[in-house]
């Protein structure tokens, strides 16, 4: 009777844990959609058989992980870079409306207007018509330049918003996964659902920055920004800080700073970032914007241009002459601009407001003087060489170039990268993603088994009722 009891003890053993793995399978099923859900697999094993030690054998279960860390930091690895790329593409794109290529553009086509009304005039350097028509072109110039100069400074607000918001979202991810750590820490068993909410707010936190996740002996994660500046260690979260830089010292004191991150602590983070969207927005807006619009350590290539071409036809006007006759009478300046700001040149460039028409020189006073010489001469500054080897229409075109080889470089990078995440993530889903084939064939084996272990209780029962009845 007591080998009965102990085959009933075994069988009800058995059904005990068929059902904990048909539970785990019923859950695989249940989040098969859930994101970054890694499958769990219900491993029976046997028990030992030896009855004259009492052993009865038997099944027993437990539940195996199949989430893998290698997998799933290659997937934040890449996501990371994507990140960058895809904010470097949208960072980028209000740019190239600044810089266009085509000949539309206010710029080129303001520069070539005015040397061109330089030329004509140079034809009939008395007309009065064609000497409003040269102030009128200088007048376009100057509004396409400030134009050009309150778009990127608009940009420049724009890239500083965008930084202050990332830094606020990664700091509300760190917030969360501060939260997940504490509940995890909770735990008796690992809670597959929750290690999921966690994953998830990892791979949404290195979308923004890169991240360096190290797990605990509890299951709780320390997450270190570029591997050195602690976010999260265990249920204490760090948060980060954006302060622009100082800039005493710098060639440019009252330029635009760049924009720092800080630690908690104060110290300057900024050179860690080195993928996520943030370091997208960070070099557009410590590297490319400075180089463009100035800065505090930059004058900026568009003031360059501004203030070249203001002096270049300032210092003609200033040696020509309003007339052919001694004693000469120098032009006015043409343009206008403050000095005292390197990179305010293009925001400020106007036309001399104290100028008039007469005050064109169009005279070369030579010798020999040529009634005409210093109006052709303003006119072939379009096509002479003035900063670094090129004219100004070529200087304009290479900051054009620098903008669009930045943004074709991100298109290329950000297709690229997304069949880098794809990669990954199926390699991911390869080693833990769950198969319903998988566990539709798990789950009729699983039934079988259980039916198997509740015919051996039924027979077990059957074989006790009959000796009851033969007592």
């Amino acid at each position: 009777m007591g080998n009965l009891f102990s085959a009933l003890g075994t069988a009800g053993g058995a059904l005990k844990a068929f059902q904990s793995a048909l539970d785990v399978t019923q859950n695989n099923v249940t989040n098969s959609n859930t994101p970054d859900y890694a499958k769990q697999t219900p491993i029976l094993d046997s028990l030992s058989f030896q009855p004259q030690n009492g052993l009865m054998g038997g099944v027993t279960e437990h539940t195996a992980d199949t989430r893998n860390s290698f997998a799933d930091t290659a997937v934040r690895q890449q996501t990371s870079l994507l990140g960058q790329f895809q904010q470097l593409q949208t960072s980028l794109a209000p740019l190239q409306n600044v810089f266009d290529v085509s000949a539309a553009s206010p710029i080129p086509s303001a520069l070539n207007q005015l040397f061109q009304s330089f030329s004509n005039w140079s034809t009939s350097p008395g007309d009065a018509t064609a000497q409003t028509a040269v102030l009128n072109a200088a007048s376009q110039v100057a509004g396409a330049f400030q134009q050009a100069a309150t778009q990127l400074a608009s940009i420049r607000t724009s890239a500083d918003n965008d930084i202050q918001s990332t830094v606020t979202q990664i700091n509300q991810d760190a917030k969360l996964i501060q939260s997940y750590n504490a509940t995890i820490a909770k735990e008796s068993s690992p809670d597959p659902g929750l290690e999921a909410q966690l994953n998830s707010a990892l791979e949404s936190l290195s979308n923004l920055a890169n991240v360096q996740v190290i797990r605990g002996n509890s299951n709780t994660v320390t997450v270190l920004l570029g591997g050195q500046t602690p976010l999260v260690i265990g249920e204490q979260m760090n948060a980060l800080q954006v302060q622009p830089e100082n800039t005493a010292g710098a060639l440019n004191p009252n330029g635009a700073p760049n924009t720092q991150i800080l630690d908690s602590s104060g110290n300057d983070v900024t050179a860690q970032i080195t993928s996520g969207s943030l370091a997208g927005l960070l070099s557009v807006r410590n590297n490319l914007l400075p180089s463009l619009a100035g800065g505090a350590d930059q004058n900026g290539d568009l003031n360059v241009l501004a203030k070249g071409l203001a002096d270049a036809v300032n210092n003609l006007q200033a040696q020509g002459s309003t007339t052919s006759t001694p004693p000469f009478q120098a032009g006015a300046p043409l343009f206008a601009y403050d000095p005292t700001s390197a990179t305010d040149s293009a925001a400020t460039l106007g036309v001399n407001p104290s100028i008039t028409a007469s005050q064109l020189a169009p005279v070369q006073t030579g010798p020999p003087v040529v009634s005409n010489g210093n109006a052709l001469s303003l006119a072939g500054l379009g096509s002479t060489s003035q900063i670094n080897g090129l004219n100004f229409t070529q200087y304009f075109g290479s900051l054009v170039s620098r903008v669009g080889n930045a943004a074709a470089a991100a298109d290329t990078q950000t297709t690229a990268q997304q069949s880098l995440v794809a990669q990954a993530q199926n390699l991911r889903q390869q080693l833990s993603g769950v198969s319903l084939d998988e566990e539709a064939i798990r789950l009729v084996q699983l039934q079988r088994s259980y039916q198997a272990a509740s015919r051996i209780v039924s027979v077990v029962d059957q074989l006790a009722q009959t000796l009851l009845d033969i007592q």
